[in-house]
């Protein structure tokens, strides 16, 4: 874990009493990046609440989330730990949390502020026990203790990535129902980034998102208002921030700017101004990520920084020093499994890719399963109809619901229309590594991975990028299901499991090796008899990225009775690509009897891109897929007393019976189905 770098130095008799500690009020909005913003040099966005706040605080340009999809995102900002870490990386997982880790709002609330509610999209379990103690708010101020300092949270939504789902129509009464006439944006005027498609149905779905944006705006100004009414301003540090990116293509979910670089903006009232970082109106250009708020708001707060806290103070005249960089990290959405790692300077963003067999879309409508549309009065027709379409998929598709140009189209390489086929967010894979020099490339087109004039600036970016992921233990490294059988002996603590891994460096050397090419598979292969799940799991995966090949066959199969689930499913993944789906099925039974229910999503997530003429042998899966589908177990004996008390119970429900069984087993089956009659 990174070392305790702050100073917790606290401002002296300034805060003898409570009274005299500021007010905390944070406004965070879903789905928006930075340049949205009319600060920000958006000429088309109309915010001039939010520029007001800007022009009367800091803004920040190089700020960036630890992870572009919501629950990592937000877990990261009130623990002030890297989800990595924490093992919180994974949407909308359910993770113990280790002893001494608490949310912000409890720090504070111990420390004798009065608190509003953090996020319920966290993936910690928080008890209802834990949730009583902090206020609403929808009705704070006149809940709200008079003799303590507050911290007051506001979480807007009007620009979430659903706004992107909505039909031409329905858009159109959207944008009418939001604002007046006048204020609405014009789809013509509509600013189109180089790398989607410009079409009609863009602009219209991006004018209803700035639409969408300037209602945020008129909140933050009602919000700023009620603080100034209660006579609250001259005494309250407000803090506007966003979660991550935009929902469009390359925005929320992706690792790039568009989706890592966020608003964040910070007015001190004239009583702290002294606590600011730089004067009123002032931009400031060092990265920095969005889970610095923690430590800095507790730093603000005089309030001690505990040793776990990951987080650097940006305020104050004992600020920590500034970084030259920061990392993200894009793991699983949804169903769809993912392992990215980035590191982001002033001037380049690298990525290391480690499964970059899989596509960059967050799914694929039909997977490759069909060739073309199938016929009307088809089975293969009514579920293409109810399951593959853009917008039927899942309930965020912020990739999917822009590929209609009218009739849906066919996600397959061979099956983009023309002029999708130029655009790297669809295509069936992404590159081992990418470099981008953002100077000189904001929109990150021209990837300079293999320029060899860029070399030893990759490899330095790297080297950075991988000292952080073993400082940090970064957790992605260890296949989902993985984490769970080893957190059993931790009492159900993932963060445990990065904490005693004492082979760390040799998994991440394993991770990595695919990216040297050919070269790399005999060291690949010696490493499937390797000592350790984690470094097997990758030796197999691997393999695998380099090409499926019919010699492997002999030398794998023996993988599918790994005692690992996450050895034996990425063996069976291998052989079902090559035609040997029969021989896999012992594997993917196995994972999908298991009571954890990241080894059933995870057999289920192998088996969503395969064809149909792969998926012919797995018929004898069905009644596996039955008996997985009606599971009721989440995640082991170790979390059923936290799954009693947790506050939000139903969520992660949903997560078994909406994500795990519908989207993926009860899809998968029906492909099954399918395939055995083709």
């Amino acid at each position: 874990m990174i070392p305790n770098h702050h100073k917790n130095f606290f401002w002296g008799t300034r805060y003898m009493t409570k009274q005299d500690r500021p007010n905390f009020l944070w406004i965070s909005n879903h789905d928006s990046s930075a340049w949205n913003y009319g600060c920000y040099g958006d000429q088309y966005a109309h915010t001039p609440n939010i520029d007001r706040l800007s022009a009367e605080g800091v803004r920040y340009t190089n700020a960036f989330t630890a992870g572009p999809i919501c629950s990592p995102s937000r877990t990261g900002i009130y623990t002030g730990m890297h989800p990595t870490t924490l093992g919180t990386h994974h949407h909308r997982s359910a993770v113990i949390r280790p002893a001494g880790v608490e949310l912000l709002n409890t720090m504070l609330t111990n420390a004798g502020y009065a608190c509003t509610q953090p996020d319920n999209d966290i993936n910690l379990y928080v008890s209802k026990e834990e949730r009583e103690q902090y206020y609403n708010a929808e009705d704070f101020w006149e809940n709200r203790p008079e003799d303590k300092p507050f911290f007051m949270y506001y979480r807007l939504g009007s620009s979430h990535a659903s706004v992107f789902k909505l039909t031409p129509e329905d858009a159109r009464k959207g944008r009418s129902s939001l604002l007046s006439d006048d204020e609405l944006h014009d789809p013509n005027d509509v600013p189109v980034p180089s790398f989607v498609p410009d079409t009609p149905l863009f602009r219209e779905r991006m004018a209803l998102f700035y639409d969408a944006l300037t209602n945020v705006d008129k909140q933050v100004g009602e919000i700023l208002g009620e603080l100034e009414a209660q006579g609250h301003s001259e005494d309250t540090i407000v803090v506007y921030w966003g979660d991550h990116g935009t929902g469009y293509p390359r925005g929320k979910i992706h690792a790039y700017d568009d989706g890592l670089n966020i608003p964040l903006i910070m007015r001190f009232p004239e009583k702290y101004q002294h606590l600011s970082p730089a004067e009123p109106g002032s931009a400031v250009d060092e990265p920095v990520l969005h889970l610095d708020l923690c430590a800095t708001t507790l730093q603000l707060a005089g309030v001690p920084i505990a040793e776990h806290i990951q987080s650097r103070n940006l305020c104050g005249p004992n600020r920590d020093e500034s970084r030259d960089f920061v990392c993200s990290a894009r793991d699983r959405l949804d169903n769809n499994p993912e392992v990215i790692r980035t590191i982001r300077t002033k001037k380049y963003r690298y990525f290391r890719n480690f499964l970059p067999h899989q596509p960059y879309a967050s799914f694929y409508p039909d997977g490759g399963f069909f060739a073309k549309v199938p016929e009307e009065g088809t089975p293969e027709r009514a579920f293409w109809e109810t399951s593959c379409l853009p917008g039927k998929q899942k309930v965020h598709d912020p990739d999917g619901v822009f590929l209609m140009l009218g009739p849906p189209v066919i996600i397959k390489q061979d099956g983009l229309p023309e002029h999708y086929q130029q655009f790297q967010i669809w295509q069936d894979h992404k590159p081992a590594e990418e470099l981008y020099d953002i100077e000189n490339d904001p929109e990150e087109i021209n990837n300079l991975a293999d320029d060899p004039a860029y070399s030893n600036v990759k490899d330095e970016l790297r080297q950075k990028l991988f000292g952080w992921m073993i400082e940090t233990r970064d957790l992605g490294l260890i296949d989902e299901p993985e984490i769970a059988a080893r957190a059993e002996q931790f009492n159900g603590v993932s963060h445990a499991v990065g904490a005693h891994c004492d082979n760390y460096e040799r998994i991440l050397e394993t991770a990595d090796l695919a990216r040297m090419g050919e070269e790399a598979k005999e060291e690949l292969a010696k490493r499937l008899g390797d000592p350790d799940s984690a470094v097997r799991f990758w030796a197999v995966t691997g393999l695998c990225s380099l090409g499926v090949e019919r010699e492997m066959i002999k030398q794998l199969s023996p993988l599918l009775d790994d005692p690992s689930i996450s050895v034996s499913l990425a063996a069976g993944d291998y052989l079902v690509r090559a035609g040997e789906g029969a021989l896999a099925l012992p594997a993917f039974e196995r994972a999908l009897s298991s009571d954890i229910l990241w080894a059933r999503l995870r057999a289920g997530a192998y088996l969503s891109y395969r064809s149909r003429e792969e998926l012919q042998p797995m018929k004898l899966l069905i009644p596996a897929l039955e008996q997985a589908i009606n599971k009721q177990e989440m995640f082991g004996p170790e979390h059923n007393a936290q799954l009693e008390r947790n506050n939000y119970r139903s969520g992660l429900a949903g997560q078994r019976d909406g994500i795990v069984r519908v989207w993926v087993l009860e899809r998968v089956m029906k492909r099954i189905e399918l395939s055995a009659n083709f």
